[in-house]
Parts: C-alpha cells; sequence; structure tokens
C-alpha cells in the first residue's frame, strides 16, 4: 500500500529535521571554537564544567585574540606561506600529474601497468616511512629551509594521478587518432582538447591538493623549521607550550585556518561531489 502524500510529506519532513540535528551536532564543535575565539582569555574555560547558554553564547565579546595573532603576532606571515606554498603546489601539481595521467590513458609503453600500480602504491604509503630519505634529498639539493622544500614533495600526487588517468581513458581512441590524423600534435591534444574537458577532475584535484597542503605540519615542520617559512599548522601548534598555552591566539587562528580553507571547498565542492560520484559509479 503506498503512502499517501500527507505521509509521504511527514516522512521527508521528519528525515530533514534528523540531517539538521546530526549536523548541528556535528558543527557545535566548531561553533564553540569560533565563539571561543571571541572570548576573553580568562572566560574561555568559565563555563566548561557544565553546558549550558553561557557555553554557546559569550556574556562578552573582544577581537583582542585576532587582533594579537593577526596583528602582534607573525600569523598573517604564515598564512601568507601556507596560500602561497598551496597555491604553487596545486598549479605545479595540476601540469604534472596531468599529464602523467594523459600518459598513462592514452599511451603504450613499457611497464605501463607495472608503472601504474607503483603509482597507486605511492598514495597509500605512510608519509613518515620516506621524511628521512626525502630530508637527505632535500638537503643535497640544497633546498631545506626553502619553499622548494615545502612544494616540491607534493606536486607529484599519486591519487591526483589516478583521477586524470581514469578521466582521459574514458575518452575514445577514435577521437585521439582522428585528431592525429587532421596534423595535432599530442601536446596540442592534451592542451587544446582534453585539459579544456577535464575540468571536474581538475578542480577536484586543486582542492585535494591544497587542503593536504593547507593543513600539512609534519613535514613543513621537519623541512623548514626558520620562523620566516612557518606554515599555518605549525604558527597554530606555537602557541602551545610545556609551560602554558596562549587559548585565546589559538582558537582565533584555528578559526581563521578553517576559514581560509573552507573557502576553496565551498566553490569547488560540486566539482569534488561530481567525480567522486563518477569514480564510485566505475
Amino acid at each position: 500500500m503506498r503512502p499517501d502524500g500527507t505521509t509521504a510529506a511527514w516522512r521527508t519532513g521528519l528525515r530533514y529535521l534528523a540531517l539538521v540535528l546530526v549536523a548541528a551536532l556535528l558543527l557545535l564543535p566548531v561553533y564553540w571554537l569560533v565563539m571561543s575565539s571571541f572570548r576573553p582569555g580568562e572566560q574561555i574555560f568559565a563555563s566548561s564544567g557544565r553546558f549550558g547558554l553561557e557555553t554557546l553564547v559569550p556574556s562578552e565579546l573582544t577581537l583582542e585574540n585576532y587582533r594579537q595573532v593577526l596583528i602582534d603576532g607573525n600569523f598573517g606571515r604564515a598564512l601568507f606561506n601556507s596560500l602561497f606554498v598551496s597555491v604553487a603546489t596545486v598549479v605545479l601539481g595540476i601540469l604534472v600529474n596531468s599529464m602523467a595521467g594523459f600518459a598513462f590513458a592514452v599511451f603504450d609503453f613499457p611497464f605501463k601497468r607495472t608503472l601504474f600500480v607503483a603509482v597507486l602504491l605511492s598514495f597509500m604509503m605512510p608519509f613518515e616511512a620516506i621524511v628521512i630519505p626525502l630530508y637527505v634529498l632535500m638537503r643535497g639539493l640544497g633546498w631545506v629551509d626553502t619553499y622548494a622544500a615545502l612544494i616540491a614533495p607534493d606536486v607529484a600526487s599519486g591519487i591526483v594521478v589516478f583521477l586524470f588517468r581514469q578521466f582521459f581513458a574514458q575518452i575514445p581512441k577514435e577521437i585521439y587518432e582522428a585528431a592525429r590524423v587532421d596534423g595535432a600534435s599530442w601536446w596540442q591534444i592534451y592542451r587544446r582538447m582534453t585539459m579544456p574537458l577535464s575540468w571536474p577532475t581538475a578542480a577536484t584535484a586543486a582542492l585535494m591538493m591544497f587542503i593536504h597542503q593547507w593543513d600539512a605540519f609534519f613535514w613543513p615542520l621537519v623541512a623548514a623549521s626558520s620562523p620566516d617559512l612557518a606554515v599555518v599548522q605549525v604558527a597554530i601548534a606555537r602557541n602551545m607550550t610545556l609551560e602554558q598555552s596562549n587559548w585565546g591566539a589559538l582558537f582565533a587562528s584555528a578559526s581563521t585556518a578553517v576559514l581560509v580553507a573552507l573557502i576553496p571547498f565551498l566553490v569547488l565542492q560540486r566539482y569534488y561531489i561530481r567525480t567522486v560520484a563518477l569514480q564510485t559509479d566505475r
């Protein structure tokens, strides 16, 4: 027996209500983080022992924490460093990984499958396993404490190569052959035909690489210990020491980092969802 329109409407309403409640529960810690960044330092944990209205709504608001972080501190420099490193990684990564994906999808060459398996295994390997040889390589190149040490190791990405390869493999090879017959070079086919079609994949790859670099902590801490090259996550961690913790500055810097990372995600999320859905359907 089919439910009537009223019953279906009630079920839909209850479903959306449940989703809203779950979303509110998941976002509650983020809300508390942001609100705490506007509290005076002595009031941040004043109501933490009991959950009530005071926990969610500050009785007093101040911008002192943000002034301390963005004006008096070096967090502005860290924001610039992270933005520069992330954007440079995205630009170079899209170029390098898309060309690698194009080669795996279109060309036939010796050990092609073996190399592709190696690419797949590369993004399954824990980063901690290659930190020491990677640092030795950076030191041999003279790149320690430079932007190059922060950018170069993350330009090539196995998961991004995989995404581009899967997209380019969908294009019928007859199209490539027709373009070759018309006199187009492989570079022209890649640049003028396939890359304009791969915008959703490129947007997804850009978002993944940006978030990965924006959240990077361990490698920047190892490869670029200079205060002038500190990135966002390192700058946030420096608000905590063994002796004391500046919770106001910590929450303000963390809230700023979340806000900046949220912007590209909101802009590119539909392409990310579309690309993931296409890969899942195969």
